[in-house]
This record gives C-alpha cells, structure tokens and sequence, in this order.
C-alpha cells in the first residue's frame, strides 16, 4: 500500500512538471551540442560525445532536485552557506591552476568549477536570510551594511581566485535581491551611487593587470589586434560574415581556420551566429528571454516569499550570463569569461544550470 502511494506520489508530481521550462532547456542543449560539434569537429569529437554526457547527467540532476522541496534550503540555510564557504576554501587547498587562475578542483578525469554553483547557494542563502530575519522591515544603510556582510566572504574568496566575472555576478545578485524585496529607494540609490563612486578605485588598486588589460581592450580592441585585441576582434569578424542568414553549419571560416580562439566555450555564441547569421541570434536571444520568462511565471505564481525570491534570483544568473556573454562576443562588454549557460561547453555550468532549474520546479510543485 505504502509502495502504490510513493508511486501515485511520484506521477502527480511528474505532472505537475514545467513542460516550457524543461522543453526550452532542452532546445538550447541541443543547439549547444551541435554548435560545440561545430566548433570542435576539425580537431576532436571528445568535446561533442563529453558534452552529451554532461547534458544527461544535467536532466538527472534536474529531475533530482526537482523532487526536493526547496523550503528545505531555507531550513537548512546556515549549512549549506557553509558548505558554499568550505567548497571556496578547498580550491586553495586542493584546486589546480589553468590560465593563471586558480578556479578548478581535478576529480579524476573530470573537472569542477565551485564558484559556478556558489552563485546558486548564495541566492539560496541570502533569500534565507532576508525573510527570516527582515520580514518585517527592510530599510536604511545600517540594513544594507549587515546584510552586504553575508556577500562579503563568499565574494573575496571568488576574487582572489581570480574569477571577476562571478564576482560581478555576486554584486549584481545582492542588488537585484535587495530591490526585489523592497529596500526604499534612497538608501538603493546611494548603495548604487557609492558602488558607481567606487569603481575608478577598484580599476587602479584592485583589479589585476590582465583585468585591467581586458577593459582597455574593450574600449578600444584595434591598440592590440594579434594580442588582446584578438579575440574580440575575430568574434565580430566572425559574426558580422554571418550576415543575414549565415554561412551553414560547418561552414564557419573563422572557426574553421581556427582564427577564433576558445570557440566552444566563451566564444561560442561567435560561431553560432556565423553559421546561422542575425536570424539564428534572434531566436537565440528569443530562447533566453522565453527561459526567464518560465521561470518568472514560477515566482509570481509561488505562494512563498522564500520561493519567489530564489526563483528571482536564479532569473537573475542566467539573465547576467546571457547579457554579459552576447555583449563580450559582439564587443560591447568587457571579456569576463562569464559562459553562455545551456550553450557554452563545460560539465560544471551544464550540471549547475540544470540544479537550477530543477529547484525552479520545485518551487513550482511545492507552491
């Protein structure tokens, strides 16, 4: 009898399954495979045969985490911020250094990247936080100096790696959560007016040289073409030849020819749009705005305040990711090495995307 109930149990949740959500993920999945096989085809097929792998694990991760009743998160909220702190501290202890930065931690053949998924367990925690201890009133600067101090480990143990892209991601999620949960505007005023104020110190004290490098690349890509320079200029050379309706799957000379470098991960919006031209970004750009819609719809149907609040949040990561990565490759934003999620490859941000969105249907089947 137990057994029949667990399984009727079990098919009334199935059902309740966000059919949009799941059939939009799987949509950009697999234009991402087919890009990543483009991109990666010339040179070896691990790349395409790994990503479908990391994209099965990801949809059983999904569904793992989809009958996990998120209102757990908020019970158990001081344990999982400090396990976000202990996954941070073990890449200085036991993580391996790739392109001067300390970021990865090797699991035999695999390797994985704890700051991706530290921006889900903040979101995690700090909405915790918020309707736990501020339910009743949330205003003023001594409010935004406390709450800022639950960010503050978690962002300088990001920075020192380095990993500017997910700091930034970090300061564009406390902002986006304070507002969502009503902080008065004049205190949110002067925090983003001192955070503005803020900015020539941390370009000349606090930023690497590379870093610092990366935005004086952006302002003007052309001072450097064949060495800072050169990424951001072949990524619009190579978008800009897709023209309309682009060149054709395979047909990418600029991937081809091997001119544009990191092509299946940061870059691989670049060889898309080369391939498929301005209509394939259209639809690109309309597959993401279509996902955070769906989980938008989550939030404002939620009967939790806890609820609405994570699923903003993780509206917020993708929607970063997404603005911050289109507007690298067309050279508009600074090079962050912030990925485009569901499309770059990588098992950490496949198998993060999906955690994500399996809590984002937990909120929906819990309420």
């Amino acid at each position: 009898m137990k057994s029949n109930r667990d399984v009727k149990m079990l098919v009334k949740k199935l059902r309740k399954v966000s059919y949009p959500l799941v059939s939009n993920a799987m949509l950009l999945s697999l234009i991402s495979l087919i890009t990543v096989y483009s991109a990666t085809y010339t040179r070896s097929n691990s790349f395409f045969m790994k990503e479908i792998v990391w994209i099965i694990l990801g949809i059983v991760v999904f569904f793992i985490f989809s009958l996990i009743d998120y209102r757990l998160y908020l019970k158990y909220s001081k344990i999982v911020y400090i396990f976000n702190v202990l996954m941070l501290l073990s890449v200085y202890a036991f993580g391996s250094t790739i392109l001067g930065a300390k970021r990865w931690i090797k699991l035999g053949p695999i390797s994985i990247q704890p700051s991706e998924f530290s921006k889900l367990f903040i979101v995690l925690t700090f909405s915790a936080l918020l309707v736990v201890k501020y339910r009743e009133k949330f205003v003023g600067i001594k409010t935004i100096f406390f709450t800022s101090l639950h960010f503050i480990p978690i962002f300088l143990l990001i920075a020192k790696q380095p990993d500017l892209g997910t700091s930034l991601v970090l300061v564009f999620l406390y902002c986006l959560l304070i507002f969502i949960y009503g902080i008065d505007i004049k205190s949110f005023s002067l925090l983003i007016g001192s955070g503005l104020a803020f900015i020539p110190f941390a370009y000349f004290f606090l930023l690497k040289t590379y870093q610092r490098q990366r935005i004086k690349t952006f302002l003007n890509p052309e001072a450097d073409m064949l060495g800072s320079g050169w990424n951001v200029i072949q990524s619009k050379i190579a978008i800009g030849s897709g023209g309309i309706f682009g060149k054709g799957i395979l047909q990418g000379t600029q991937n081809k020819l091997k001119f544009l470098p990191e092509a299946h991960t940061d870059f691989i919006g670049s060889v898309l749009l080369e391939e498929t031209g301005f209509i394939g970004g259209i639809i690109l750009i309309f597959l993401y705005l279509l996902l955070i819609y769906n989980i938008l719809l989550v939030a404002q149907k939620s009967d939790s305040e806890y609820g609405k609040l994570v699923a903003y949040g993780i509206s917020g990561i993708i929607f970063f990711h997404t603005v911050v990565n289109l507007g690298m490759i067309m050279g508009i934003m600074p090079v962050t090495g912030l990925p485009l999620l569901l499309m770059s490859y990588g098992g950490s941000s496949f198998i993060f995307v999906f955690m994500m969105l399996g809590i984002v249907q937990s909120i929906k089947l819990y309420g």
